[in-house]
């Protein structure tokens, strides 16, 4: 009798274990089905209505979804429909995702307008670009912003494929010589965009960058569809490297010189200390970076899963000729300043500033996506 006793004890353990705690109740009329299509913003979700529609009088379905699964718990997601059923299945698109960050979804069925039924909670993970990464939001003006690509802006010429840096501190570096519209490698330093330019892709050191700006982010990039990027503009520039103040500093991170760019509402990891500003003041030494700070690979990964940016010191190109690698970074902005310039930001061991600069100089591109 006590074996008995006991082993209805395990077995009652057993189903309240698997059960989870405010698990909300589920429908047969509706079934939650698979994620595809995963990118690193975007995902098709699946799902099934069954019941007979033409018993109904309205019916609408979709997909509700959250990072927080407690919310879909509480029936309290985002509310997604879609349009079209075949048969009795439907897909619903969604874009505009974080990347490498894990979603929680289940699909609903609403019946002549007053009956909501809900299928199981089921989840997903966005590709991430870069695995340490983590985007956090930076302010571009007062009521507006943006996320930061994972690494500066690639292109192979030959392939004619856009990508990031696979990290944030990769650059091309005196390879950016071998410019050319033919050339079998990668590169990541642009004149500025314009309708003649093909996209900053030139050696060209005349003044023929005639015509409308057009940004890179009109490029697929990676997976990414054409237009989920953008550039930044002067302003926004401004705002990032000068309105938030303790914001940035100059640091060596595994090796390479660089401006770390801290997001809104920063903690810095345990482990890991951040000094902003410059070592000295107004002074052009590549050893001032690591002077100021340096991080290892995996201090840095603590950094950016915090949400940290780098903009590494990738230098300028004239034509084919590359100089100050290591020594200074220039950034495109999307503001044209005056006949054949455009605005930048750019940094050097000891200062950072805005200023027009010479469309026909290859300089690096680093892209944001709003939120």
């Amino acid at each position: 009798m006590k074996k008995i006793f006991y082993l209805v004890i395990c077995i009652m353990a057993l189903l309240f274990a698997a059960c989870e705690p405010n698990a909300p109740a589920t429908s047969s009329k509706v079934e939650t089905g698979a994620a595809s299509d995963i990118t690193t913003e975007s995902v098709v979700l699946h799902g099934v209505v069954n019941v007979d529609i033409s018993q109904y009088e309205d019916v609408e379905f979709g997909m509700m979804v959250s990072e927080d699964k407690a919310e879909l718990n509480a029936r309290d997601g985002e509310m997604y429909k879609a349009k079209v059923l075949i048969g009795k299945d439907f897909e619903l698109t969604l874009k505009s995702l974080s990347p490498d960050t894990k979603y929680y979804y289940c699909a609903w069925v609403f019946l002549n307008n007053t009956q909501y039924e809900f299928g199981i909670i089921k989840d997903f993970e966005t590709e991430a670009y870069n695995p340490s990464y983590k985007a956090k939001a930076f302010s571009v003006s007062s009521s507006k912003q943006v996320y930061f690509s994972p690494g500066n802006l690639q292109y192979h010429p030959a392939n004619n494929e856009w990508r990031f840096a696979e990290s944030q501190f990769d650059t091309i570096g005196d390879a950016n010589s071998n410019i050319s519209s033919t050339y079998n490698g990668w590169l990541d330093l642009f004149g500025w965009s314009t309708g003649t330019t093909n996209f900053g892709v030139s050696t060209s050191t005349d003044n023929d960058y005639s015509g409308s700006f057009v940004d890179w982010g009109t490029n697929k990039i990676g997976n990414d569809a054409p237009n989920t990027w953008r550039t930044l503009t002067y302003a926004e520039w401004f705002y990032v490297a000068f309105n938030r103040p303790n914001a940035s500093g100059v640091a060596q991170v595994n090796g390479v010189n660089g401006m770390v760019l801290l997001p809104d509402n920063w903690t810095c990891p345990a482990g890991v200390t951040f000094k902003s500003g410059f070592h000295n003041d107004y002074v052009y030494a590549a050893g001032y970076y690591a002077a100021h700070q340096t991080f290892t690979a995996a201090e840095w990964s603590k950094l950016e899963a915090a949400g940290a940016v780098f903009l590494p010191a990738a230098g300028s190109r004239d034509g084919s000729t590359v100089r100050s690698v290591q020594g200074a970074g220039y950034y495109w902005s999307a503001t044209e300043s005056g006949s054949n310039f455009a605005g930048c930001y750019y940094f050097y061991s000891g200062l950072k500033s805005m200023a027009g600069y010479n469309c026909t100089y290859g300089i690096s591109v680093r892209l944001v996506k709003d939120l």
